[in-house]
C-alpha cells in the first residue's frame, strides 16, 4: 500500500506519527479504565523506495520500562487487528495500474531510452543470425 494511504489509515484511528524517515513510528494511547494510567502503544511502518509501506504489526510494543496491565495488551492486541483489518478492506493497485507500460517518466527519460535501445536487435534480426532471442531462453 502506499504511504500517504497507509498513514490517513493511522490517523483516523487515532494513531499519532512521532517519528519519521523511513521507518515512521506511531504512537496510541491507551486507557487503563482501572488505574485512569495512559499506556502508549507504538507501531512502525517502513516504506520502501519505491513507495510501497509495511507495517510491523508483530513489532508493537508499549514502553519497556512499565508493567502493562492485562486489560490494556487486550485492547492493544484488539486495535492492531482492527488496524489490519482496515488495511485489508483497502483498494490495492490495480494490475492495469501497476503495469502501465511506462518505462520512463518524462520526455527526457523516453529521448535517453530511445538512444539506449537504438542500437539493439529486434527479435527478427536475432533469429536471422540463428540465435535465440533472450525472451525465449
Amino acid at each position: 500500500m502506499e504511504y500517504p494511504a497507509v498513514h490517513q489509515k493511522f490517523i483516523e484511528m487515532g494513531f499519532e506519527r512521532i517519528e519519521h524517515t523511513v521507518t515512521s513510528t506511531y504512537r496510541l494511547p491507551i486507557l487503563c479504565e482501572k488505574t485512569g494510567q495512559v499506556y502508549p502503544l507504538f507501531v512502525t511502518a517502513v516504506t520502501f523506495e519505491h513507495g510501497h509501506t509495511v507495517i510491523n504489526y508483530e513489532e508493537a510494543s508499549f514502553e519497556e520500562s512499565r508493567t502493562v496491565p492485562l486489560s490494556v495488551r487486550k485492547a492493544a492486541y484488539e486495535k492492531l487487528i482492527e488496524l489490519e483489518q482496515r488495511f485489508l478492506e483497502s483498494p490495492s493497485t490495480s494490475v492495469k495500474q501497476a503495469k502501465n507500460g511506462s518505462m520512463a517518466r518524462n520526455m527526457e527519460e523516453i529521448k535517453k531510452l530511445g538512444e539506449e535501445m537504438k542500437d539493439l536487435k529486434t527479435g527478427s534480426e536475432i533469429i536471422d543470425e540463428n540465435k535465440i532471442p533472450d525472451p525465449i531462453q
